[in-house]
């Protein structure tokens, strides 16, 4: 089981923007949990938004980066270029002490 993570720096006069664009790209997503967050006290300017893929393998992880997350980085590029930032980093499950 692996966790996808998307950190997304939005400047503050567009971040409503990008997280509707985020909201409406993920709202269709059918194949596992996604889930959108907000960075509470993020160390950046603006508004820092972090999306979350709960994926079986890599495949998965992949899937969701090509039709998904290249959406939203093509909407982020032509509508408000320079003004959000996309990075990302892929985290594998060791173990689950809460079961």
């Amino acid at each position: 089981m692996f966790l996808y993570n998307v950190t997304v720096i939005a400047d503050t006069d567009i971040h409503g923007a990008i997280r509707e664009a985020i909201e409406q790209q993920l709202r269709s997503y059918p194949k596992t949990t996604v889930r959108l967050l907000e960075l509470v006290d993020s160390p950046h300017e603006g508004v820092t938004y972090c999306i979350h893929l709960y994926a079986e393998d890599e495949a998965a992880i992949g899937q969701f980066q090509q039709t998904h997350l290249l959406r939203l980085q093509q909407l982020a590029n032509s509508e408000y270029a320079g003004k959000v930032l996309f990075f990302d980093s892929k985290m594998k499950y060791l173990i689950d002490f809460s079961q």
